[in-house]
């Protein structure tokens, strides 16, 4: 098994999706690319990463190989890619090698692997019919102001737009979004608005960056779904919602 990805960093970016809410995980490196589904360590959250093989510059593998990381570790090596390395993945002898590479120099790390088997290969089976398309900056801005007065923020959908609440004895947060620049597109066929933890939220978009469009699929009471790209990869989160009480 051979890869090559084009920005060491850049891979590192859409990694850090991953490592920001899971501590292990079980990468499937497959024809199609690389897959991982994870649940958080509380449960409450779950990632579904994809980076299709055509995010490479080189994509080469022998076998179909499911591969046990601690992401804590993966997440020291990426950080000390450097500006204009090509990143290298190599399978060999029981470990993963990971290589920063330019035409003059390469720093190689050796990574143990950890045996872990597939818990999830399921993504949640909920028919979502409302949803939000949302500019990464001003949605950050929306959980940053509820978590002033709450720990908990309602995501409301309605065909007039996007709106978020968040209350405690200690003052009250609402913010509404008509289509414009930061709301780029609702769908409301039914209408929908659950309560989710802020911390998880922020948790999830720690990733996102100015410009990124942040899909938002909200049914009542019901885990969110969001969905946005990042360096070629595809990242999903599912959010289990919080009691009203």
């Amino acid at each position: 098994m051979k890869l090559i990805y084009p920005s060491a960093k850049g891979f590192a970016k859409a990694m850090e999706a991953v490592w920001n809410i899971i501590d292990e995980g079980l990468f499937k490196f497959t024809k199609e690319g690389i897959n991982l589904m994870a649940m958080d360590p509380s449960q409450i959250s779950m990632i579904v990463f994809n980076m299709p093989k055509e995010a490479f510059l080189e994509y080469n593998l022998d076998e179909e190989r499911n591969i046990g990381l601690d992401i804590d570790y993966f997440k020291k090596v990426l950080k000390r890619a450097k500006q204009n390395e090509l990143l290298e993945l190599v399978f060999d002898d029981g470990r993963l090698n990971v290589a920063f590479t330019t035409d003059k120099t390469r720093r190689e790390f050796k990574i143990p692997l950890l045996d872990l088997v597939e818990s999830y290969n399921k993504e949640p089976s909920i028919e979502y019919n409302n949803y939000v398309k949302i500019n990464a900056e001003p949605l950050k801005d929306v959980v940053n102001d509820a978590n002033i007065v709450s720990t908990y923020v309602k995501f409301i959908i309605t065909p007039d737009g996007f709106s978020a609440e968040a209350k405690s004895e200690t003052g009250v947060v609402k913010e509404h979004f008509e289509v414009g620049d930061d709301l780029v597109e609702v769908k409301a066929e039914t209408g929908a608005r659950a309560l989710y933890p802020i911390s998880y939220l922020n948790d999830i978009l720690k990733a996102t960056r100015k410009g990124d469009l942040i899909t938002l699929m909200v049914e009542t009471d019901k885990p969110l779904r969001m969905e946005f790209n990042l360096e070629g990869a595809n990242i999903k989160y599912y959010l289990a919602p919080a009691s009203e009480e």
